[in-house]
């Protein structure tokens, strides 16, 4: 696909030719920002919403060094869009190295003819954002496809410590769930399905959309990472009754705790506290550095980050729960947009930031 010069070596690029490619999968497990977004287990499974994978592998004398994965679809009101969430992955700090990378993907996005590329560099890739910028990409403004702000527990240190670490009214809660006898255990692929109603349940008294929105996506995802224990599913049980359920994805040193899901059954013995805090128990076991629990919304994020007082509403949110535990707001790296067309970059750079300034007009932005 191309080759430079860089760190004494020569650069290549690579397009994988396989559907399940476990090198560039392994990869990524050993990298400090590798995502498991960027794997060929996630690519096939979101072949099930429409979108097409292109794994690039950028070898630095054979040794892979760098590379990312994009997600394709079309779109009838722009074209064909990419996707590019948690990469490039870049293990070296050689701009010369960093710069080959971009540019292969831009030109893997003009040969490809994707008209809008949307790129979310790795959470803590310091050095990406800026040289995107400086190679063409815009600031996206895309929240719906971006997340900008999750809740982190950081895992190093000791289990007193960490316990001591949530809010003291959680603590409270936590005992009390014991006393009551409720048990978390691991469950199975045969427990996907009490898993999925009740993730539906949660989701209606969230008011949120369900994600994913069907049983098969999650039986599809646990047949793709249950082979390399990239899935986890934990059940709470009070005597013979299972009341909530949560489906860790460990990838890397991070232990990510993607979905949820609780009947809604036995409110005052606290399943979803005692759930949670055994699987930050099970996870630092198991050598993970830290706990992702997940995206939470802008408003408070900000208000966290600025030290506001949070109204009243934002106590009773998912969100606002994970901060209890004792969680941190971490800011992820921003958003990019490459576009192929330069006239369309330009309308938007100057519409863009107007339309998002205005609800009624935001709201109407396709997702």
């Amino acid at each position: 696909m191309g080759s430079a010069e860089a760190g004494g070596g020569s650069l290549s690029a690579w397009k994988s030719r396989q559907s399940i490619d476990a090198l560039w999968d392994q990869y990524l497990a050993g990298m400090p920002d590798g995502h498991f977004y960027q794997t060929s287990m996630w690519a096939e499974v979101r072949k099930l919403d429409g979108w097409q994978p292109l794994i690039v592998a950028v070898t630095l004398d054979d040794a892979v060094i760098g590379g990312f994965q994009i997600l394709t679809r079309s779109k009838s009101y722009i074209g064909k869009i990419g996707l590019v969430l948690k990469g490039p992955v870049v293990n070296s700090e050689d701009p010369a190295v960093i710069r080959f990378v971009i540019q292969t993907l831009k030109s893997v996005a003009k040969s490809s003819r994707i008209q809008a590329l949307i790129v979310q560099p790795p959470d803590r890739d310091v050095d990406m954002p800026d040289l995107l910028l400086k190679s063409g990409f815009s600031p996206s403004h895309l929240e719906h496809a971006v997340k900008n702000n999750t809740v982190v527990i950081d895992l190093r240190r000791d289990e007193e410590s960490l316990f001591m670490s949530l809010k003291k009214k959680k603590r409270q809660n936590i005992r009390t769930a014991m006393r009551s006898g409720l048990i978390v255990r691991e469950g199975g692929k045969e427990d996907l399905g009490t898993f999925f109603s009740f993730m539906l349940e949660t989701c209606k008294r969230q008011q949120v959309k369900p994600s994913p929105s069907s049983l098969e996506f999650l039986n599809r995802v646990w047949d793709l990472f249950s082979p390399t224990g990239n899935i986890r599913l934990f059940v709470t049980k009070y005597r013979d009754e299972v009341i909530s359920c949560l489906i860790v994805l460990p990838f890397g040193d991070t232990a990510h705790l993607w979905k949820f899901g609780w009947s809604g059954a036995h409110p005052r013995l606290f399943p979803n506290e005692i759930t949670y805090w055994e699987i930050f128990k099970w996870a630092r076991a198991n050598g993970y550095s830290y706990a992702d629990m997940g995206a939470v919304g802008k408003e408070l994020a900000d208000a966290v980050w600025n030290s506001d007082a949070l109204a009243e509403g934002d106590l009773k949110t998912y969100s606002r729960f994970k901060l209890s535990l004792g969680g941190e707001v971490i800011r992820l790296t921003e958003g990019f947009v490459y576009f192929k067309n330069p006239l369309l970059k330009r309308a938007y750079n100057f519409f863009m930031p107007f339309i998002i300034a205005t609800p009624y007009l935001k709201n109407k932005i396709p997702s």
